[in-house]
């Protein structure tokens, strides 16, 4: 199958968008999804539900901007996300229903700079 690029506009949890990301993966052997939109813990979450059944095995979902769990509350005033409410909680929550999942240390350990520490989720199964 041909590569090719097609940008698609809107939300990414609205329904419409995801039925058309779903259709854009038919046929494709691999497929690595990246997470880096509204950084709430309920948006990602919704994404993770809506995305991450499109990772195949052995490659990766990666959540970015966990970090924001680990930084100062006041490090995001005028945002709706801050620790406890991010990334990185979403991440841990849907792991507990989704054990086709693990999150890749190996990664967070290689890097010496990430804005994704547990963000990167390996496929295992």
């Amino acid at each position: 199958m041909a590569n090719r690029i097609q940008l698609i506009q809107g939300s990414s949890i609205d329904p419409e968008i995801i039925s058309r990301v779903h259709a854009m993966t038919d046929g494709h052997q691999r497929i690595l999804v990246c997470l880096d939109s509204n950084h709430t813990h309920e948006h990602v979450l919704a994404e993770l539900e809506a995305y991450a059944p499109l990772v195949t095995p052995g490659s990766y979902c990666v959540v970015f901007d966990t970090i924001i769990e680990d930084m100062p509350a006041d490090m995001f005033p005028n945002r709706p996300w801050g620790p406890g409410d991010n990334p990185k909680t979403a991440v841990h929550q849907y792991l507990k229903t989704h054990p086709e999942f693990e999150i890749d240390k190996q990664i967070d350990h290689k890097l010496l700079i990430s804005v994704a520490p547990d963000g990167y989720l390996r496929r295992v199964a």
